[in-house]
C-alpha cells in the first residue's frame, strides 16, 4: 500500500472524543466521475470546517493510486490540493484516511471517518456521442427493469424510484464510455446505500453503498483477558485463567478451516463456558458458518427465514422459506453457556451465524446491534459490458420480519467506543462477567 500522509501535531484534549468529526463537502474529481486525463492536473478536497494543516492521509496503492507530482498543499484551512499526473482509460481509487493513517483531522484534532474516492479517465478514442448515448439508454432501461422486477429491497431502500431515475438519468446518459455509465449508474443508486447492490465492468467494481464502521475489536487487548493463539489467519482460540473458553472468527472465507476450528473447540471442551467473538467478521460463506455453528446446536433448528423477489411489484415475492442448522451430535457438541460478541461491523452471512448460535441451549448475544445487510446477490447483464449485481432475497428473523438496515439487537447492549478500547474491552468484559455468573 502507498499512502501519501503526514503526521499531525496538535494538543490532546480530554473532550476530544466528544467533538463532531469533520465531513467532506466536495471532492474534485467527484467520486465516480469520468474525467479527461490531459486537463485534470489536481485533486481537490474541501472540508466543512477548519482542519489541522500539519496532517493529511491520501490512502491507497498500486496502479490504481494516482501518480503524484508533489506533496499535498493546504490552500486554506478547509481546502487541500494534490498535484497529479493521470493516464487515459484508467480507473483510480483511494480513500481519505484509512486504518493505517488517519491524519485528516479537524483543527480540534478529531479524525475524519475514512471516505472512499474513485474516478476514471476517458480513453484516447471513444465512441461517437450519439452512439454512446443510445448504448447508455438501452443499458439504463435494462437496469431499471431489473431493479423493478428482481431487487429484493427495492421498496425498503427507496420510496420514489421515478424521482431517483429522473434526477440520475442525465448523468448516466451523458457518460462518454461504458465505464462512465457504470460509475454514473452507481452514483444514481447511492440513495439505496446497499452494500450488496453494485455494478461491475471487468475487474472494476462500482458500489452504491459504503461504510466506515469500527468493529470495536482490538487483537492486542486479548492477552489481558486470556491466553490465546492463532489458528490460521482468521481464527484465534484460548482460555482465561479461570476456565472460560475464547474463540474469535474474523471472516467466513477459505482461510477458515472448519476441521481446525473444531479441533480448537474440542480442546476447550473442559471449559466452563465460552466467548465466541465475531465483532470483526463482516460475512462470507454461510455454509462454512454452519459447519462451525453445528458444534453448539443440539438437533435440527430453524435459525432464519427468507423470501425471494420473483416478479415486479410491492408484493412480488415467493413463499417464505426456512433455513435450518443441524448439530454435530453429542460427541461433537459444546453444550455449555456461550456468549456471542457483536458490533455494527457484523453483517451478511455473519449475521446468519449469530442467528444460528441463538439456537444453542444457552446463548447470550453481547455487544451492539449488527449492521443489517444481507442480499444473496445475483448478476444481470445490462448489454453494454456492465453487470448489475442485485440482491435477490430478503433475509428475515424467525418472526418473519426483515432486519435489513436495522440489524440484530444484542441480548445485552454494551456502550463502547474506540476511546473506551484504549484502556480495556468493555464488550468482552461484560461477556466474561455474564458467563462467570452462569458458571457458578
Amino acid at each position: 500500500m502507498r499512502i501519501v500522509s503526514a503526521a499531525l501535531s496538535f494538543p490532546l484534549a480530554a473532550a476530544l472524543a466528544a467533538q463532531d468529526a469533520p465531513k467532506v463537502v466536495s471532492m474534485t474529481p467527484a467520486n465516480l466521475a469520468e474525467v479527461d486525463a490531459k486537463t485534470t492536473k489536481q485533486m481537490v478536497v474541501v472540508f466543512d470546517r477548519a482542519m489541522n494543516e500539519d496532517g493529511f492521509s491520501f490512502c491507497g496503492g498500486g496502479p490504481n493510486f494516482p501518480k503524484t507530482t508533489g506533496r499535498p498543499k493546504w490552500k486554506d484551512g478547509k481546502t487541500v490540493v494534490l498535484e497529479v499526473e493521470l493516464e487515459p482509460d484508467h480507473r483510480y481509487s483511494l480513500s481519505l484516511n484509512c486504518p493505517a493513517a488517519s491524519n485528516f483531522r479537524s483543527a480540534e484534532g478529531v479524525a475524519l471517518a475514512p471516505v472512499p474516492w474513485s474516478f476514471s479517465t476517458i480513453p484516447g478514442k471513444v465512441r461517437a456521442a450519439g452512439e454512446q448515448k443510445q448504448r447508455n439508454q438501452k443499458a439504463l432501461a435494462e437496469l431499471m427493469r431489473v431493479l423493478a422486477e428482481s431487487y429484493s429491497y427495492r421498496d425498503l431502500r427507496v420510496k420514489d424510484w421515478k424521482k431517483l431515475e429522473k434526477e440520475g438519468a442525465p448523468a448516466v446518459l451523458a457518460a462518454k464510455t461504458d465505464r462512465g455509465f457504470a460509475a454514473a449508474a452507481a452514483n444514481m443508486l447511492k440513495p439505496t446505500a446497499d452494500l450488496h447492490l453494485y455494478l461491475k465492468l471487468g475487474d472494476d467494481v462500482f458500489g452504491t453503498g459504503s461504510r466506515a464502521v469500527d468493529p470495536l475489536f482490538r487483537r492486542d487487548l486479548l492477552r489481558r483477558y486470556a491466553k490465546v493463539s492463532a489458528i490460521g489467519d482468521q481464527v484465534i482460540a484460548g482460555r482465561t485463567d479461570d476456565g472460560i473458553g475464547y474463540l474469535m472468527i474474523g471472516a467466513w472465507t477459505k482461510d477458515v478451516d472448519p476441521e481446525r476450528v473444531g479441533g480448537a473447540i474440542t480442546e476447550l471442551a473442559d471449559t466452563k463456558a465460552m466467548v465466541i467473538d465475531v465483532r470483526a467478521n463482516c460475512g462470507g460463506d454461510e455454509l462454512l458458518a454452519q459447519q462451525v455453528a453445528a458444534w453448539f446446536v443440539d438437533g435440527t433448528k430453524v435459525y432464519a427465514k427468507n423470501r425471494y423477489r420473483d416478479r415486479s411489484g410491492l408484493d412480488g415475492f415467493g413463499a417464505i422459506l426456512e433455513r435450518s442448522i443441524t448439530g454435530n451430535g453429542e460427541n461433537r457438541r459444546y453444550d455449555k453457556p456461550i456468549a456471542v460478541l457483536t458490533s455494527r461491523y457484523v453483517m451478511s452471512s455473519n449475521e446468519s451465524f449469530v442467528m444460528m448460535l441463538q439456537q444453542a441451549k444457552d446463548c447470550t448475544v453481547v455487544g451492539q446491534p449488527t449492521f443489517g445487510s444481507s442480499g444473496n446477490p445475483k448478476p444481470f447483464d445490462l448489454g453494454n459490458g456492465v453487470t448489475a449485481i442485485v440482491p435477490s432475497w430478503q433475509d428475515l428473523r424467525l418472526d418473519g420480519t426483515p432486519f435489513e438496515g436495522e440489524g440484530l439487537k444484542p441480548d445485552v447492549l454494551v456502550a463502547c467506543t474506540a476511546k473506551d478500547l484504549e484502556t480495556g474491552d468493555p464488550i468482552l468484559e461484560k461477556a466474561l462477567e455474564i458467563l462467570r455468573g452462569k458458571a457458578k
